[in-house]
């Protein structure tokens, strides 16, 4: 049997509002996560906003970085001659 990990509510709750914070309003939430605050809530806030900017920063990487190459792509080179040059006379 696997373990289930349990969050606190307080937790989810900041983890959330970091996130959407940060989707909508990133400035707000960079001067917001820099408060000392330690609390659930707070931690989870830090995190969910951490976890919005990392997932921006993944979707503006080039698809060849992610993994997300074709198959057909890699490592296929064509022998002969191109059919779209016409030889020179």
């Amino acid at each position: 049997m696997e373990k289930e990990e349990t969050v606190s509510p307080d937790y989810q709750t900041g983890f959330n509002e970091g996130y959407t914070i940060a989707k909508y309003n990133p400035e707000l939430a960079g001067q917001l996560s820099k408060i000392s605050v330690e609390s659930e809530r707070f931690t989870g806030f830090q995190e969910g906003r951490e976890q919005f900017i990392k997932e921006q920063v993944k979707d503006r990487l080039p698809n060849w970085v992610k993994g997300n190459t074709p198959e057909k792509n890699l490592g296929t080179v064509e022998k002969g001659i191109n059919k779209d040059i016409e030889p020179e006379r």
